[in-house]
């Protein structure tokens, strides 16, 4: 065989060298041909699975949250996926879409072994198709002048007949499409809920304003949450923590008694799950916390530095890496600058060994505090969010409704360490009650002791004030069912105000229909410690990728430095015109109300402060100006790389390629 097949090999080699040129050149292009056709045949049938997906945020990679998801199905779900043709006729971008969708729930069915069945229909006028998409509730969008509704949709629903929505496929979400169909399939495969216990003084179910007494709506994480559990409400003076509920959330309870904080000891030492947050500054929630006052927050303090982390209430952590820029003072007048305590943390300030960072690019913070381990703890303490190491402490008093932002970067000083601003905690702790339950005390009065900012951090209480001397709370011996110790498991963040509906999400219209798009992960980090609290790790990626807010890093650091460099100087100019504003209507009033005749050496001194008013406006116009040139040099550079820089290296390329072939080629000859 060996001997036959060198024979034939040296026979066709033998007959080509027979051939013309110009035959062997067509022989070739007709091999390559048939080369690339058998090879793509060949990786059609052998690697159609593979696939590369060169996006930042993996966009078109299923999450390992949803194969999870998908795998564990219990129960087969049907999705029927509704799109009309005449609404993709209307815009290429809207078919794209739709293909993507129909090529992701494929690859759902392939990773559920057949359990997620699709179907996919077009809904088109007066159609039965029509009717069922109109029954499960989907959303038509007018296509023509005739009245015509579009449809893109699906519904989908489970052995027992329950049903799960989505209704329209926006591409303004097309960044979470695979959030809200895995979302939706897990809710139909898994219809019962962990159960998540919220104990708060917080709004998050809306209330009253207290400036008109007008109804506030709920908070949109609470929407969030209850799509993944159930959620009961627990008191603040509560005895026992229900042995049912999987994981307590404690969000800044003001008016938490002595008493529900043992209940929440002795929930945590017996293997209760805890996420615990607690802030400085609830700007947020200002308002309602000044009706809400009491000594909870130092109560839940207490406890936290017995499970071997400290919070000070009177600290607040910045970053000037991270700051925000923010617009304050009057609309008309309003300057915009970085605020050194509402943060824009990125993956560089979350702990990537964490399962809470899977799919985590921004968190937005507010006035967030400080958490330090206590020296000596047998608990481990592993910082799960932090600062960059330019992170400083400052005093909690500084930010609020009173806060200057530019007052704080004048003053601002790199504290060389990272700040923890969230953390896990885990192992054995003691109770922070080994008396037992407390015995009721005069809690108002201890409430004045406490020398630390109140629930809203605008106002510390008064040094000089002495409060009445009360009895204190009398202990009694521990009664049956008391732990002394036990192993802790909490999650702590030193902040609230990432929960509220302006720090993560934005407001847009889209077709005729508002939507909500989340600008941070705020509510995805919430959920997803939740999820990991009750012991099971298949949501932990379940997320929205691809969150529309990015910022140029390299323009960022440009803007801060200029607003650095020449924001003292704007400020100087600003009371300088002022000040020669004031001097020249002091000197101008009395001749324009004819009270006094003006002398030369006055209209001379009026005359100069004019001039030194335009020479001021001037100067304070070409600051202004410079605050940006150094932004719009780089956007021209940014332009001119992505118009014409690549097609020039390119074009560069091939020159010296043919420069060094055709010397090649001459030396060859020579």
């Amino acid at each position: 065989m060996k001997d036959f097949l060198a024979s034939a090999f040296n026979g066709l080699v033998a007959y080509a060298s027979k051939l013309s040129t110009s035959r062997l050149a067509w022989g070739g292009l007709a091999l390559a041909a048939v080369t690339l056709l058998s090879v793509n045949l060949i990786a059609s049938q052998t690697l159609g699975a593979w696939k590369a997906d060169l996006t930042e945020d993996k966009l078109y990679t299923i999450a390992p949250g949803s194969v999870a998801v998908l795998q564990s199905m219990d129960e087969p779900v049907k999705v029927r996926l509704y799109f009309s043709k005449k609404l993709g006729e209307r815009g290429s971008s809207i078919t794209r879409y739709f293909d993507r969708v129909r090529t992701l729930l494929d690859e759902f069915g392939r990773i559920s072994g057949g359990k997620l069945q699709l179907e996919v229909l077009d809904p088109e006028p007066f159609s039965d198709a029509e009717e069922r998409a109109v029954a499960a509730g989907l959303i038509g969008k007018r296509i023509n002048a005739e009245g015509e509704l579009g449809y893109f949709g699906l519904a989908a629903t489970n052995s027992t007949d329950d049903q799960e929505v989505i209704g329209f496929l926006s591409p303004d979400r097309e960044s979470f499409v695979e959030y809200d169909i895995t979302k939706l399939i897990h809710t139909l495969s898994n219809p019962k809920k962990r159960r998540v216990g919220i104990m708060t003084s917080l709004p998050l179910e809306g209330g009253q304003s207290p400036m008109g007494n007008q109804p506030t709506p709920p908070w949109l994480i609470m929407g969030q949450i209850r799509e993944f559990f159930d959620v009961e409400n627990i008191e603040q003076t509560v005895k026992e923590i229900p042995s049912r509920i999987d994981v307590l959330l404690v969000a800044q309870p003001t008016q938490l008694t002595p008493q529900a904080a043992y209940a929440v000891d002795q929930y945590a030492l017996k293997g209760g799950k805890l996420l615990v947050l607690i802030d400085p500054v609830a700007e947020a929630a200002q308002l309602e916390l000044l009706q809400k006052q009491g000594k909870g927050r130092a109560e839940l303090a207490k406890l936290l530095k017995t499970w071997g982390v400290e919070f000070d209430p009177n600290k607040v952590a910045a970053d000037i890496k991270h700051a925000r820029r923010v617009q304050f003072g009057r609309s008309e007048q309003g300057m915009v600058t970085e605020y050194v305590a509402w943060l824009g943390l990125d993956q560089s300030n979350i702990d990537q060994n964490d399962v809470l960072s899977s799919g985590i690019k921004v968190l937005n913070l507010a006035s967030a505090g400080v958490l330090t381990p206590v020296a000596g703890a047998k608990t481990k303490v592993t910082p799960i969010v932090s600062t960059s190491p330019d992170g400083m402490e400052i005093a909690s008093s500084k930010v609020g409704m009173a806060a200057d932002p530019v007052g704080l970067i004048r003053a601002y000083k790199p504290g060389g360490k990272p700040l923890t601003l969230a953390a896990r905690i885990s192992g054995d702790a003691a109770t922070s009650f080994p008396d037992g339950v407390p015995e009721p005390g005069d809690e108002n009065a201890d409430a004045k002791k406490e020398v630390e900012n109140k629930p809203d951090g605008t106002a510390a209480a008064k040094p000089e004030e002495k409060p009445a001397e009360t009895k204190p709370a009398v202990a009694k011996k521990p009664g049956p069912g008391h732990v002394a110790s036990g192993h802790v498991n909490a999650i702590v963040i030193a902040d609230t105000d990432l929960l509220a509906d302006q720090f993560w999400v934005e407001n847009r219209q889209m077709l005729g229909q508002e939507l909500v798009v989340p600008s941070a992960h705020n509510a995805a980090f919430i959920v997803s410690a939740l999820e990991n609290l009750t012991g099971s790790d298949a949501l932990i990626a379940l997320r929205g990728r691809g969150v529309r807010e990015r910022t140029f890093t390299l323009v960022e650091d440009l803007r801060r430095d200029a607003e650095r460099k020449f924001r003292e100087k704007e400020e100087a100019l600003t009371a300088k015109l002022k000040s020669v504003e004031q001097e020249l209507e002091k000197l101008q009033s009395p001749a324009a109300r004819g009270t006094m005749i003006v002398s030369e050496k006055e209209n001379a001194a009026i005359e100069s402060f004019k001039t030194q008013m335009l020479e001021t406006r001037r100067e304070l116009r070409q600051v202004k100006l410079e605050l940006g040139r150094n932004i719009k040099t780089l956007d021209g550079l940014l332009q001119f790389a992505n118009i014409a820089l690549v097609p020039l290296l390119i074009i560069a390329g091939g020159v010296g390629w043919s420069f060094w072939r055709t010397r090649r080629k001459s030396a060859s000859k020579s």
